[in-house]
C-alpha cells in the first residue's frame, strides 16, 4: 500500500481496538469483579466496531476513506 492511502484516523481507531482486545483477554471472567470490567471493554470494543465502520464508509468529506479502498481485481496472475 502507498503512503498517499495512509489514514491515520483509521490507525488510531485499528490501534485502540487491537489494545481493547488485548484488555478484554487479559480480563479473568473467573473473577467476579471483573465481569463489570469485561462487559465496559466490550462495549466500547463494540463502539470502535463501529465507528471504524463508519469511518471506513464515509469518514473523509463523506467519501470512503482511502487507506481501506482496495485495487479492481486481475485476472492475469503470471
Amino acid at each position: 500500500m502507498t503512503s498517499e492511502n495512509k489514514c491515520n484516523v483509521k490507525d488510531d481507531l485499528v490501534n485502540q481496538l487491537i489494545a481493547l482486545n488485548n484488555k478484554l483477554n487479559t480480563l479473568s471472567p473467573a473473577l467476579v469483579h471483573s465481569e463489570q470490567a469485561r462487559a465496559e471493554v466490550q462495549e466500547r470494543r463494540e463502539s470502535l466496531y463501529v465507528e471504524i465502520k463508519r469511518h471506513t464508509a464515509k469518514g473523509h468529506e463523506g467519501k470512503p476513506c482511502p487507506a481501506v479502498q482496495r485495487l479492481p481485481y486481475s485476472s492475469n496472475i503470471k
